[in-house]
């Protein structure tokens, strides 16, 4: 019956590793547990979920195997030394720390750890103890489930009367957990996407206005922006004062979008992203924008001054708003679904 017990933890197609005869010992976690410093604000909810799982490990631990008990508590001991980086402290300096973060490595592999210790818990716990957590189970799943997703319409009856057959119970709140946290891990790959997506935009802007910059600096003698009355200096200064104007004119209409931004407690910063997108894109908008003025495109508006041309790269520099709007559109419906019925 164990055997087929933690069958249920690797899935029916693999069987569980060998344990060897003197399992690694861990750490008595009796008493107040050590506060957490992490390293990142992501981290705090991981950690309280794996502090919760070894409680009910401790609860559970008469009726579970032994080598099925120290393989879940192994499992919990590497997520705590995935969130503390204690596997590898220059890792976040490194190439390797770059990848885990664009990619989520870290992150997934905690969640999918976690994931799979609760899923082999539930085979072990008692109808009662199914039953008083079902509400929140539930409530989990229509986070990433549609309401008419069948195993959530299921459960959702069992909270009020349960099936009389504990293997059935068991096996069907398993069957939810396991859809619910792969929705989950798609929901997070695809706010993954949409940060990588505005962060390699944002890059390969700032790179087109210091590239822009560079040659006017080195070909002093193609003004890309003619020099208004009473200038004087240098063409690439001229390029820097509206392409900070710009930034100016960025930043004024992404204070209101990015306030309103939320992130829904996901830790891939998705206001921070679009505020930086907008910042970036302003600039070169504004450089786009004098260059159609100054080429007689807009024919209602001249620049014939400093001051005068310094305000339209402030206005051109604010139409980022239009431009960055898809990647607002996208974050917010990214968000919305996360709780969609």
């Amino acid at each position: 019956m164990f055997k087929a017990q933690a069958d249920n933890y690797f899935g029916a197609a693999a069987s569980p590793p060998k344990v060897p005869p003197d399992p690694v010992p861990v750490p008595d976690r009796g008493g107040t547990p050590p506060t957490f410093r992490g390293l990142a604000s992501w981290q705090a909810e991981p950690e309280v979920r794996r502090r919760e799982l070894l409680l009910q490990i401790e609860e559970l631990k008469g009726g579970i195997p032994a080598e099925v008990v120290a393989m879940l508590r192994r499992d919990l001991e590497d997520v705590s030394g995935m969130l503390l980086g204690r596997d590898d402290p220059e890792r976040h300096w490194t190439a390797q720390g770059l990848r885990d973060w664009l990619t989520g490595a870290r992150i997934g592999a905690v969640w999918q750890t976690l994931h799979g210790v609760e899923r082999a818990l539930v085979m072990f716990r008692s109808g009662k103890d199914l039953k008083g957590s079902l509400d929140g189970i539930v409530a989990d799943a229509k986070k990433y489930l549609p309401t008419h997703d069948q195993s959530v319409t299921q459960v959702a009856l069992w909270t009020r009367v349960a099936p009389k057959d504990l293997d059935e119970f068991r096996s069907g709140v398993r069957d939810l957990l396991e859809r619910t946290h792969h929705a989950s891990d798609e929901f997070h790959e695809t706010a993954r996407r949409l940060r990588n997506g505005m962060l390699g935009i944002t890059l390969l802007t700032v790179a087109s206005v210091l590239a822009l910059l560079a040659v006017q600096w080195r070909v002093p003698s193609v003004w890309l922006i003619p020099a208004p009355t009473g200038f004087t200096g240098s063409p690439w200064m001229l390029l820097a004062f509206v392409m900070v104007a710009g930034s100016l004119g960025a930043f004024i209409t992404a204070v209101p979008t990015t306030i309103r931004a939320r992130s829904g407690g996901l830790p891939y910063r998705l206001p921070i992203q679009q505020g930086l997108l907008k910042l970036a894109i302003g600039p070169l908008l504004a450089v786009v924008g004098v260059m159609f003025v100054a080429g007689g495109l807009v024919a209602a508006t001249k620049a014939e001054g400093v001051p005068q041309l310094l305000a339209l790269a402030v206005l051109f520099g604010s139409a980022q708003q239009a431009l960055t709007a898809f990647a607002d559109k996208s974050a917010g419906d990214l968000l919305a679904s996360k709780n969609t019925e």
